[in-house]
């Protein structure tokens, strides 16, 4: 240590080329007065690397600090699974950024083809069954008609039975004229008067009246026999009708039910494709060729336990897809601050200290308290989704929460904790002279509360003012801006000794 403060001086000194600042002298004292102002031109800040914080109102004693990890919710994480066995072609790589509809991943598939089979099988069954309903309500329409046109039917027979009848009693009327003729020709014939002649004639003349006769008696019965037949026929037609309609009624429930056993094997089908069972409408499966695995939701591939062309089974793992937009934070709190932490406050997720981080922007959301605790290590989880989330913050980075337990105190002053080293029995910190940029300021901290990251000032600084952050360190160690005896320093930076002030 001894051997680095000369050599910190000597690069000090090496890196300004100002010239030294001219003896100030407080009452004619002799030789060079010191000054709290330290050089620190471009060239001093490159080399010893540092860099500024402004100064802020904070509510220090009001924040509750917790550390924790940016992670993503289980249902912001998708695991897509082999629909069907067969070889597999990739379409996406590895951290390829996603969206809702993308294809992954195509699969050429024997059991699909089986799938498509099934499907054909199962709707030719729908189409043979709706079939038989079409025949049964035809079936049916048609007794139903007949039934309707028997009463017509059979009423159509009485005309002719009447015109039958009234043919018949003009045959009785002739056929008891030549009766009669016939038995006066024979009582003439008997008296010697009457000719055989005429007798005969009259003889032919009654038979073909009685021939007639008996043809129209038989024209008769004929009739009424087809008559009396479409009455049975009549009955049995109505007799058979409740048959027909539950032969109908059976033919529509098969038919629906085939009707049910397709649309679930369509739906079924649509699930394993992830597509809309609308997209299958039509006989759309028969135009499938190979089985596509489409996105369901957006984010980034993560894993591919599959290479290109593998053949795969059914259910086996083929993307591990995270959506990074929905990452949050988890903190870890203790139980005792359960006083103070409540659902609602706001909370900022601020980088870690130090690094290219420092000062990055932060992630900023309310916070909500996990409903279970851990007993055994007396945490509670602490969650907060961001309203807006940084670049920098992604899943896995660990970082910290700040969380505002009481906003209605007033802030006060603050800087980074890191900006104030112990220099001997003093607390110190640099502030950057705002009359001059090229030096810094050794002040002595009249400090306050701390949350750990952030301090309390109560002098010395103002809201933005600039305080050497990275680069403390070696100022204090090249011994530079220190008071020498009893006085004190000017607002200048002069030195006033004596324990008055002029």
């Amino acid at each position: 240590m001894k051997k680095l403060i000369p050599m910190l001086l000597l690069a000090l000194a090496a890196c300004t080329s100002e010239p030294e600042p001219a003896p100030h002298t407080d009452e004619g004292a002799a030789g060079t007065a010191p000054t709290n102002r330290i050089d620190i031109p471009p060239a001093v800040v490159s080399n010893l690397g540092i860099t500024f914080a402004k100064v802020e109102r904070r509510r220090v004693e009001q924040t509750i600090r917790l550390p924790g990890v940016f992670e993503v919710p289980p249902d912001a994480e998708r695991e897509y699974r082999a629909p069907v066995g067969g070889r597999v072609t990739l379409l996406v790589n590895q951290y390829d950024h996603i969206a809702t509809g993308d294809e992954l991943a195509r699969i050429d598939s024997a059991q699909w083809r089986d799938l498509q089979r099934e499907l054909d099988a199962i709707e030719a069954d729908l189409t043979a069954r709706q079939a038989d309903v079409v025949m049964a309500q035809a079936e049916r329409a048609a007794a139903e008609a007949d039934i309707e046109a028997y009463p017509r039917r059979i009423e159509a027979y009485q005309p002719h039975l009447d015109a039958l009848d009234s043919h018949r009693e003009r045959l009785i009327e002739a056929r008891d004229l030549w009766q009669t003729r016939v038995q006066e020709i024979e009582d003439l014939i008997a008296k010697g008067a009457g000719k055989a002649t005429e007798l005969a004639e009259a003889r032919a003349q009654l038979a073909s009246a009685q021939s007639a006769l008996s043809e129209e008696a038989e024209k008769r019965a004929e009739l009424e026999r087809d008559r009396a037949e479409m009455s049975f026929s009549q009955q049995a037609a109505s007799a058979r009708l409740p048959v027909l309609v539950a032969a109908e009624t059976s033919a529509q429930s098969l038919a629906a039910s085939a009707e049910r056993s397709f649309k679930l094997k369509v739906r079924a089908t649509a699930t394993l494709l992830n597509v809309e069972p609308a997209a299958l409408d039509d006989g759309a499966w028969r135009a499938i060729d190979t089985v596509v695995v489409i996105a369901g939701a957006p984010g980034i591939v993560m894993d591919l336990p599959v290479r290109q062309g593998d053949t795969l089974q059914s259910g086996d793992s083929l993307f591990h897809v995270m959506d990074e937009s929905r990452t949050r934070f988890r903190a870890r709190g203790l139980q005792s601050d359960l006083g103070r932490l409540k659902d609602g406050l706001p909370g900022r997720v601020v980088a870690p200290a130090g690094g290219t981080l420092e000062g990055a922007e932060a992630a900023q959301g309310t916070v909500s308290i996990a409903p279970m605790a851990d007993g055994d290590a007396r945490l509670v989880d602490v969650l907060l989704t961001p309203a807006t989330r940084p670049a920098w913050a992604r899943p896995g980075v660990g970082a910290e929460l700040e969380v505002v337990w009481d906003a209605t105190q007033e802030p006060e002053l603050a800087v980074p904790a890191r900006c104030i080293v112990r220099d001997g029995l003093d607390l110190v910190f640099f502030v950057r002279d705002a009359a001059d940029a090229n030096k810094a300021i050794r002040t002595k901290a009249d400090v306050g509360p701390s949350d750990g990251r952030w301090t309390v000032v109560y002098s010395g600084v103002m809201e933005g003012s600039e305080v050497v952050l990275d680069g403390t360190y070696e100022l204090k160690l090249t011994g530079a801006g220190k008071p020498t005896g009893v006085g004190h320093f000017h607002a200048d930076g002069t030195w006033h000794a004596g324990a008055e002030h002029d």
